[in-house]
């Protein structure tokens, strides 16, 4: 789609009449020919198109408490280092080469984040991508280190202006910091402090305060193993997640797929439950977000069997490692760590029993 001025409506290069980068809007039209039309990518998760796009599995992270709106969520807390480990979980994401992206949640559509009043220049419902989490020495502090956060406005303007913008008394005061730092990027990378061009600073606790979820596509390192199961959900072994505390609704869980892990080793463990429906087209017809003609509410938990046990008889609250949210999107993954020698199982399952389709569930572990 191009407009008078002969650029792309959408997507487009940082200098597209350069006449040497056309790559994004040629991406972006192949990836809408795939889906019917542009109109068919509307709405949606960033992970999920990431995935389609690179192959690195999604996961997402709930950052503040969805009731008091204060960081840490839960999820944090028991899975990703706590208050004071998360930061490192970052670095160490960023680090392995992972893309990171992040949102402010709100109610209905896009609209100005304002706090107290006064507009911060973020937008809800809107989704930033994390070009880089760093670390620089701070001149005035030699006992602590800056922790920032280097972000993205995919569309080129509309920046954070609230500590460590452009503008801001924390820019100027740490001015020859910040310009060693840009100077160190890449040429394409490098960027204006102070023009109005996407790209801003954020520093962590400003960033914990105001997002909402991050978004982690996972480019696992060389020691990391993957391994991937195809499997569905019958009539005759889809048990449905225990709605009430009877036996019976219990042992109908334990129907649902299971898949056993008995690591030799202490490790790290990720997994990632797909449905396969969604926004391709079913008997040639393209369906509307949140396809929820081919897309089930499901969750998939982690158990740790009894010395003995080849699977789970029956729902065990004691025995729940970690169950992942309830949702209807094509991903459901989690985060974990395994003791070496004891035996677990990922269990798959639906919200309601009897619900049918197929889904993928992919494990990966140091």
């Amino acid at each position: 789609v191009v407009a008078k001025t002969g650029l792309p409506v959408f997507g487009r290069c940082k200098n597209p009449t350069g006449g040497n980068e056309i790559w994004v809007p040629l991406i972006e039209k192949a990836y809408a020919k795939m889906h019917g039309c542009y109109e068919n990518l509307i709405s949606g998760y960033v992970d999920e198109g990431i995935q389609e796009l690179t192959g690195f599995i999604p996961e997402k992270i709930l950052i503040r408490n969805e009731k008091t709106g204060l960081f840490p969520h839960k999820m944090i807390e028991q899975y990703y280092g706590g208050a004071k480990g998360f930061w490192d979980f970052l670095l160490a994401r960023d680090g392995d080469g992972c893309l990171l992206g992040c949102s402010i949640k709100g109610n209905g559509k896009e609209g100005p984040l304002v706090v107290d009043g006064q507009p911060t220049g973020l937008i809800l419902n809107h989704a930033y991508g994390i070009n880089d989490v760093i670390e620089l020495e701070d001149p005035f502090d030699k006992k602590n280190k800056l922790k920032l956060l280097r972000l993205r406005n995919p569309w080129g303007n509309s920046e954070w202006n609230g500590a460590w913008s452009g503008d801001s008394a924390e820019m100027k005061k740490y001015k020859n910091v910040i310009q060693r730092y840009i100077n160190s990027l890449p040429i394409d990378e490098q960027f204006d402090t102070d023009a109005d061009d996407g790209t801003f600073f954020m520093h962590y606790d400003d960033w914990q305060d105001q997002m909402s979820t991050l978004f982690l596509n996972n480019d696992f390192p060389e020691d990391w193993t993957g391994v991937r199961f195809k499997s569905k959900w019958t009539n005759s072994n889809s048990g449905g997640l225990p709605n009430v505390n009877q036996q019976d609704v219990k042992e109908r869980f334990a129907k649902n797929p299971q898949f056993m892990i008995k690591p030799a080793y202490d490790c790290e463990l990720m997994f990632s439950m797909t449905q396969t429906g969604g926004r391709l087209p079913k008997d040639g017809q393209y369906l509307e977000y949140p396809f929820a003609e081919t897309l089930h509410y499901a969750a998939a938990g982690v158990f740790k069997l009894n010395q003995g046990q080849a699977y789970l008889p029956s729902f065990d609250a004691k025995a729940l490692q970690l169950m992942t949210p309830v949702k209807r999107e094509r991903e459901n993954s989690g985060r974990l760590t395994l003791e070496a020698g004891c035996s677990y199982v990922v269990v798959c399952s639906t919200e309601l029993a009897g619900s049918t389709g197929e889904f993928f569930l992919s494990v990966y572990f140091n």
